[in-house]
């Protein structure tokens, strides 16, 4: 073989090698390092990307009460026993996130939403018992007999599955029963990076569901007094205040939850 190809040969294959090496070394560190989980914040590995791909969801995490605990992301997106898991960038993270990943830290919290109406019987209104285990039924029943042992909803079969998962169900799977063994999601009020206490206290976050002509919730309590009120002095109220301290220093004005979220009947 000529000299001259040979040279050719060698130059081709060196520039290829340290092109590779080049494009390895630009890698997301997620890609090449080993760090352990545990350490991962927000505003860490799992940042390097999302604050490209995701922006407005780092920026809602960083800002939320779970990123100033200093929970990270794997905290609440580790697979768990039960849930369908994704190899990502050398973590296992849950397919889905559910109530199961919540509780862990809620646990009573967790507790007075699955005795409540949010739960088992907003799935039940709809599909009855199908995908329920006997397990749940039967715990559901202590707490609202007939709501969830019940045929599906017969206007919602009459509709068919294509308006019943993209109409009914877009609400009422809060309530649905999770392959993990929970209940329903803790994000329709919460959302899911915000993670906030003041979202799930305002009357629109109710309202995305508890609308319309079939359950005029919000149309009714936006033009009562109580809703007139808190229009009107909404920048005044604090619906932020733990749980524990909050008093109606706070929120003088109701609001469906200062009625409605009591845990047992919420």
């Amino acid at each position: 073989m000529p000299f001259k190809s040979i040279f050719i040969a060698c130059v081709i294959g060196g520039s290829l090698m340290v092109a590779a090496l080049m494009i390895n070394r630009a890698r997301p560190p997620a890609d090449t390092s080993g760090s352990t989980p545990t350490f991962t914040q927000a505003t860490g590995r799992c940042a390097q990307c999302h604050r490209e791909e995701t922006a407005a969801v780092v920026h809602q995490f960083e800002r939320s009460a779970h990123s100033q605990a200093n929970i990270t992301c794997y905290d609440c997106h580790q697979a768990l026993d039960g849930q369908e898991s994704n190899e990502h960038y050398n973590f296992t993270l849950a397919g889905d996130v559910t109530s199961l990943n919540c509780q862990a830290c809620h646990r009573t919290e967790y507790d007075q939403f699955a005795r409540s109406r949010h739960a088992l019987p907003a799935w039940g209104a709809v599909r009855g018992a199908a995908e329920v285990s006997a397990d749940l039924l039967a715990e559901s029943e202590q707490h609202h007999p007939g709501a969830v042992d019940r045929p599906a909803n017969a206007l919602a079969l009459l509709e068919g599955p294509a308006a019943m998962q993209t109409g009914c169900l877009a609400c009422h799977a809060i309530g649905a029963p999770n392959q993990d063994g929970s209940i329903g999601t803790c994000t329709e009020c919460h959302s899911r990076h915000s993670t906030s206490i003041a979202l799930a206290r305002e009357p629109q976050t109710c309202g995305q569901c508890h609308m319309g002509p079939d359950h005029s919730q919000i149309e009714i309590y936006n033009e009562s007094k109580h809703g007139a009120l808190f229009n009107a002095q909404r920048p005044a109220l604090d619906l932020g205040v733990d749980p524990k301290r909050l008093t109606t220093a706070d929120m003088p004005i109701p609001t469906c939850a200062t009625c409605h979220m009591s845990g047992l009947d919420g």
